[in-house]
Formats: C-alpha cells, structure tokens, sequence
C-alpha cells in the first residue's frame, strides 16, 4: 500500500492503439506526428486529492480519550490499533471524464515472485487500513494535558508522528452541582506522515468533548464518551516523475543548461531531427490538497486501578463533498480503535 503516485496520470488525446503517454516517453519517435512533446502525461489532481484525504482520515489526530485528563502530575503510556475503511473500489473523475481507481493505481501491489518486480496496477488494495501507534499523555497543571504519539501504517513503509494538547477546564469536581455535570475539554493535535518521497502529508484537527464517569464498586470506573472534530488536511506533491522508467537526462544527451534560456543542452536527437527532450514534459507537481472534514466522536473507557482499555468510533458527520467543491468521493468513512495502557 505504498504510495506511487506517478501512475495518477491522465493520457492525451490522440495516442495511437496501445500507445501511453509513458510509452512515448520511451520511444518519442513513436509519437503520432512525430511530436512527442504533444504527448506527454498530465497529473489526474482529483484522483490524488481523494487519496491523500481518505489516507489522511487514517493517519490524522482521532481524539481518543475521554473530556478528563490523568490529573495534575498524571501520566498515561498506551498502545492503539485503529482501523479504517477507505473507498478501495471507488472511482474518480477526471476533468476530462477520466475514471480512475485511484486506490488501484496510486498504490503498489504484491510483487512479482520471479522477478521482484511491482504490478503497473494495484489489483487488490487492502479495504481497511491498519495503524498501530504508541501514545504518551501528560497531565499538567490547571487541566491542561499534551500527549506525544507514533504510529505505523501496516502493510506499508508509513509512519506518522505528532502530538496533541487539550484542557479540560472544569474537571476535578466530585461533589455538589459540578459533581452532576459532565467533563468537557477542548484541545487539538497534529500528525505528519513520513516514508514516502511521493508528498508530503500533514493533518490539523480541533476537537470538543463530553464524558462523564461512572465509579462501579468503589474500584472500576467506566468513562463514556461524545466528541466533535474538525479535521483540516494539507498535502503536497512533490516532484514526480510519470515516466520513472526513462532517464530524460540520458534520453536528452544532457551537457549543461542553455547559459541565456536556462533550458537544457541536449545533443541527442529524433530522426526528424528535433531535439529529444519531450521527457521532462513528464516531469510535474499535483495541485496542493486543501480538504477539511467534520467526523463525530463515540467512545468508552474502563479503568482499573492502573489497567486502561479503550475503545471508540470516528466517523465523517457530514458528506466528505460538503465542504470541499464537490471533488472527493462521496462515500463517507469511520475508524474504529482499541486502546490498552497503563497510568500512573
């Protein structure tokens, strides 16, 4: 399920039978016209915006904890396993009216057992996807709490770090009126993705919760749960290259660039006698994704004594096109979580 974005592309009009964009970029004399800068590969920006934001719902700060801090000197170490459905099958349209599984193309699949090779299409990428973190939560003084958390993608070269804060301004109340109402806390967090050359991901959420807890025989305590987040997503393409299988330096005869034009110098040329330097048409950046979601929060904590489990679920409370002109796949998505750890 590692990202390979390059083959999000979108192929020109008027390619002969068989012919890709990526074939001409191997052979440009092939070219229909003898014109392969005519042909080179365009970037599908809306199948990358839908996956970027369907991995970032799966890599993003899910808030899971209820409104209640560990206390003033408090500290928590837990380990997660959060699982979350993506739109593997689901179908984006170009610009053009270009239909493309963005899952299926913009992820590697198994590799070929003879020759190691990956398949040019992901022919069945995973459906939900698995993030194991560990998480570290401090309480500090005046309700406040910040927490610091790593996690992995499996099935992939993935890994997310980041951090949260949140205050719970009304907590500590056990007898009297304030003892009858509910914790709530307001807080935020943070997480970047790394493993991958392909883009950079990063994601921002606010949040507000309620939870209340509830003693059992003096030595349990269950904690239900009710939130609201406000996910923002940032990522941003990196330089890709659609033909990864050409070399348009050595394609060209690369000497230098032009001193006046700042062009590349090529000495190798077509039969037709133009330069041949179609290849670094292929080379191009996808438009940023800016997408925002609005996912609603429902958990439930025990503790015993020391012992923590958790478990919550996070779902997409308003269409996912809502907010975002209409471009994103219209399926909503949901994670669930599971939570074990230690206080102290």
């Amino acid at each position: 399920m590692d990202p390979a974005t390059e083959r999000l592309v979108l192929q020109p009009a008027g390619l002969g039978p068989g012919q890709t964009c990526q074939s001409i970029a191997a052979n440009p004399a092939s070219a229909p016209g003898g014109a392969p800068g005519n042909f080179a590969c365009q970037p599908d920006n809306i199948a990358f915006a839908n996956l970027v934001s369907e991995l970032a719902f799966a890599m993003s700060p899910n808030a899971f904890h209820p409104a209640r801090t560990t206390g003033f000197g408090g500290f928590a170490l837990t380990a997660e396993a959060s699982y979350t459905k993506i739109n593997a099958d689901a179908f984006s349209t170009a610009t053009d009216g270009t239909k493309v599984q963005y899952w299926h193309q913009g992820t590697r699949g198994p590799t070929d057992p003879t020759t190691g090779a990956f398949q040019s299409v992901n022919d069945n990428p995973d459906s939900i996807l698995q993030v194991y973190s560990l998480k570290a939560r401090k309480g500090l003084p005046l309700g406040f709490e910040i927490t610091g958390a790593l996690g992995y993608l499996a099935n992939s070269s993935l890994w997310m770090l980041g951090a949260d804060v949140r205050w719970s301004p009304f907590e500590g109340f056990r007898t009297g009126p304030g003892g009858v109402l509910p914790d709530i806390a307001v807080g935020g967090g943070v997480r970047t993705v790394m493993g991958t050359d392909k883009f950079s991901l990063t994601t921002v959420a606010m949040d507000v919760e309620l939870s209340k807890p509830i003693p059992i025989a003096d030595t349990f305590s269950l904690t239900p749960y009710l939130g609201f987040q406000r996910l923002y997503v940032f990522g941003d393409s990196t330089v890709i290259n659609s033909a990864p299988n050409v070399d348009p330096l050595a394609q060209c005869g690369y000497t230098g660039p032009n001193a006046t034009t700042g062009q590349p110098n090529c000495t190798n040329k077509l039969p037709n006698g133009s330069v041949n330097n179609s290849d670094f048409n292929n080379l191009f950046i996808f438009s940023k994704v800016r997408t925002d979601r609005n996912r609603a929060i429902i958990g439930t904590a025990f503790r015993y004594e020391m012992i923590h489990v958790a478990g919550q679920f996070l779902f997409d409370l308003t269409d996912p096109t809502a907010d975002n002109q209409g471009f994103l796949n219209g399926t909503r998505q949901w994670t669930i979580s599971l939570e074990a750890g230690v206080f102290f």
